[in-house]
């Protein structure tokens, strides 16, 4: 494996070369003018140097394809006017395969001197597990819609022969169909998850009217996993409510929320007597999960015959 080049003199400088060869990132210092000043033995491996002194006053810029050369220029422009700039873009590894980088340029004072940082990791699996969670979500998006749209038609053809029927059946298409826009916002990395805009419309699904009253929404973005962890536990939280609570009882929820800036505080309240958990029962206990994986938490309150859920998340 290739030693660290540059011009790194002997006593503390050499003892931070050193240092800086332990690590698994490229690490490289440029000149004023964005010429290669050091390199680390990482740094050496992944630029496939076998003659390592060659890279030492090659322009970094000249390092990086085309399709890469304008974000790596823009990021250096940056750091030369004091701020730390940061791109990411793909590059051939050791053996021709194509490799994606997380890069920062940052400016740092060298005695009076000015010269860069330059700190690149290696994101491909990062990269190609988002490519791939991307594209399932794709799938699921897609094949969720074919599910809503073929319930939908079974509906509609099984209330054909029966006139009395439709009204009914037009209902369940309707909602079917909110299902599937509920669906598709939410699995779609996208589009902006507004607390104001999907919760009444998850709400809609399950009943409308004086079905489920709303106070207070405020209009702040989540993120997908706050947003999704919100609303999977909206969906257990009315399935409850349909099976023994308010909602088969055609009693109303209260739903409201507020926030402080950091943290959206979510409540959900409806009167009902819940008896003692099921054996091997885990829908609270889910909820408490999906909610505290994205950050945030649950609180339950029982009592004179009410429940009352508060939910925090942070805001986006």
């Amino acid at each position: 494996m290739a030693d660290s080049v540059g011009a790194f003199a002997d006593g503390h400088d050499a003892l931070l070369s050193a240092l800086l060869d332990q690590s698994h990132e490229c690490i490289q210092f440029l000149d004023r003018d964005g010429r290669i000043l050091f390199v680390n033995r990482e740094g050496a491996r992944t630029l496939e140097l076998s003659a390592p002194d060659a890279l030492i006053g090659a322009a970094w810029l000249d390092r990086w394809p085309d399709d890469g050369r304008a974000a790596a220029q823009e990021a250096l422009e940056l750091a030369r006017g004091g701020r730390a700039g940061r791109f990411s873009a793909t590059r051939p590894g050791p053996h021709g395969e194509q490799r994606r980088w997380d890069v920062s340029v940052t400016p740092i004072d060298a005695g009076g001197d000015a010269r860069w940082l330059i700190i690149a990791r290696d994101v491909t699996a990062e990269f190609i597990e988002r490519q791939r969670v991307a594209a399932i979500s794709a799938e699921m998006r897609h094949r969720l819609r074919n599910a809503m749209t073929t319930a939908t038609g079974i509906v509609m053809i099984a209330a054909r022969s029966h006139p009395e029927c439709q009204p009914f059946a037009r209902e369940i298409g309707e909602r079917l169909a909110t299902v599937a826009t509920v669906q598709d916002l939410l699995l779609d990395p996208a589009r902006d998850k507004s607390f104001a805009e999907i919760i009444p419309l998850l709400t809609s699904v399950y009943g409308g009217g004086k079905a489920i009253r709303f106070g207070p929404l405020p209009a702040v973005l989540l993120s997908d996993g706050a947003m999704q962890a919100l609303a999977l536990a909206f969906g257990e939280l009315a399935t409850n409510s349909l099976k023994y609570g308010a909602l088969k009882n055609g009693r109303s929820v209260e739903i409201s929320g507020t926030t402080d800036g950091a943290l959206l505080h979510l409540t959900w309240h409806e009167p009902t007597v819940f008896g003692a958990s099921r054996p091997g029962g885990q829908g609270l206990e889910l909820i408490d999960r999906l909610v505290g994986a994205s950050g945030g938490r649950v609180v339950r309150e029982t009592g004179d015959g009410h429940l009352t859920l508060r939910i925090a998340l942070p805001c986006k």
